[in-house]
């Protein structure tokens, strides 16, 4: 640790605590008693108000009236940091919570504790709730992909395709982690496919650090790579048209769903929803989920397909009719 480091260390200690020993800070610091008393010499020199009080229960504490305020957080600021903190540190599963912790705790040890408790006033009065982060994959794996992706080194792993119920070795150049609509994704070349693929981190069955270095595709761009697709999967490129109907066309018209999306107002209340989509698994559930309020008007082939769908789901309830099938109360 330098010595910068060091004494930038020493001084959020001393803010944390009411009382600490030498001893103490120095072995939290790895450091020496004798290069404590150096550095808290340094710090009173830079009009650090550091007070002492000697005898078994004494040590080292700077008054309450004194502290080191964040430079450029205002409170609106800080409430902002410990709102983060409470979605990020609920036990949702981020993977990242043990390293966040520890830097909303330094920022709260450079706060007064009026500033602390007007912060916390402001997040008290907000509710958030995120869908669980949490990854059948171990955190260790997480760690191996991030460190790969700022290392640019392939890694090999042994991934579960739910399409075909099959597990494949594979090489791939990690590119970007992303969390979305509940789950991890991995966007990664792929050298099986020679492809840029997306890859579900849940589905990763084993995975192992290479030596083999990679150069990012000069025309990879994540914001062109997903901005046609409704969550995360891609596919072929279609132009989709849906009516809606009341109630649900003033819900749909209200959302920001895709970048490319137009809403075209009816009189009788009705909206045409029109977008340019990639792949059509998504937004089929999508416009599922609406029942009887939506209709596609193209392409034809989603037209088909949610007609289908229909169907099969009516056959399936008069087939359970049918053969007697018991119905849970």
């Amino acid at each position: 640790m330098s010595k910068a480091s060091r004494m930038i260390n020493l001084l959020m200690h001393l803010q944390a605590r009411n009382m600490i020993k030498a001893q103490e800070l120095a072995e939290i610091l790895e450091t020496n008693q004798k290069t404590i008393y150096r550095d808290i010499e340094t710090l009173r020199t830079a009009q650090i108000p550091i007070e002492s009080k000697p005898g078994r229960y004494g040590g080292y504490y700077i008054p309450k009236n004194f502290y080191l305020k964040v430079p450029g957080l205002t409170s609106d600021e800080v409430g902002v940091l410990f709102f983060a903190g409470e979605i990020l540190t609920k036990k949702n599963g981020f993977m990242l919570e043990k390293n966040f912790k520890s830097a909303l705790s330094k920022i709260k040890n450079s706060l007064a504790s009026e500033e602390i408790k007007i912060a916390s006033g402001k997040v008290s009065s907000i509710s958030y709730e995120i869908d669980s982060m949490k990854t059948k994959i171990w955190e260790n794996a997480f760690y191996i992909v991030e460190k790969s992706i700022s290392q640019k080194k392939s890694v090999k792993v042994k991934y579960y395709t739910l399409s075909r119920n099959e597990i494949k070795t594979r090489i791939l150049d990690p590119y970007h982690l992303i969390y979305k609509s509940g789950a991890w994704y991995l966007v990664a070349y792929c050298h099986w496919r020679r492809d840029i693929k997306t890859f579900r981190v849940d589905r990763i069955q084993y995975i192992q650090e290479t030596d083999m270095k990679f150069k990012f595709s000069k025309d990879f761009s994540l914001k062109e790579y997903l901005k046609n697709s409704w969550h995360i999967t891609r596919g072929e490129n279609f132009k989709v048209k849906v009516r809606f109907f009341p109630p649900a066309a003033r819900y749909v018209k209200e959302m920001k769903w895709l970048p490319t999306q137009k809403i075209t107002e009816e009189n009788n209340g009705n909206i045409i929803f029109s977008a340019q989509i990639s792949g059509l698994l998504e937004i089929k559930q999508w416009i599922l989920s609406y029942g009887s309020q939506a209709e596609v008007l193209q392409p034809k082939s989603l037209r088909n397909e949610i007609i289908s769908e229909i169907k099969s789901i009516s056959k399936r309830y008069e087939l359970g009719t049918t053969v007697g099938h018991k119905i849970p109360q």
